[in-house]
């Protein structure tokens, strides 16, 4: 899609092959509830550092997430229960995607309540500057590199 917009240089790479052979960014955004790329709370750790590698001083994350607390389906409780019971976090999914004969490996998946986005980005050397609601329990968190 990035090639058919004009662009003449684009990679399509893991997030955790990202490295600094791909230059320095003032902005990283993860919209369409990729905060859930972070997957678990080690991992994540492991990614805004290797995120801060290749930002400049004064860069920004742009993520979405969706809050997992904000339900009330049983199926939803039940599965953030048994997270917990496996030392997991609560919104920690672990999917494939599927498409026909088609199947990715399995991975971690994660969503976070605003209190766990605040957690998770601590001691990174980054932090949330802002919040901005959406629906549904659905929100941006405007991450920052810590000092600014």
């Amino acid at each position: 899609m990035c090639q058919l917009r004009g662009l003449r240089n684009v990679q399509v790479l893991s997030i955790t092959q990202i490295s600094g052979r791909l230059g320095v960014f003032d902005t990283v955004l993860m919209m369409g509830n990729n905060f859930g790329l972070f997957g678990t709370l080690k991992r994540a750790g492991w990614l805004l550092a290797r995120l801060r590698c290749i930002t400049s001083p004064r860069a920004r994350i742009i993520a979405e997430s969706t809050d997992p607390y904000q339900t009330g389906a049983a199926e939803h409780l039940a599965y953030h229960e048994r997270n917990r019971k496996r030392g997991r976090m609560s919104g920690q999914l672990r999917m494939r995607i599927r498409y026909k004969k088609y199947a990715t490996p399995w991975f971690d998946y994660l969503l976070a309540s605003k209190d766990e986005a605040k957690r998770i980005v601590e001691d990174s050397g980054w932090s949330i500057g802002a919040f901005v609601d959406g629906e549904s329990g659905r929100y941006v968190a405007i991450i920052e590199r810590a000092g600014i």
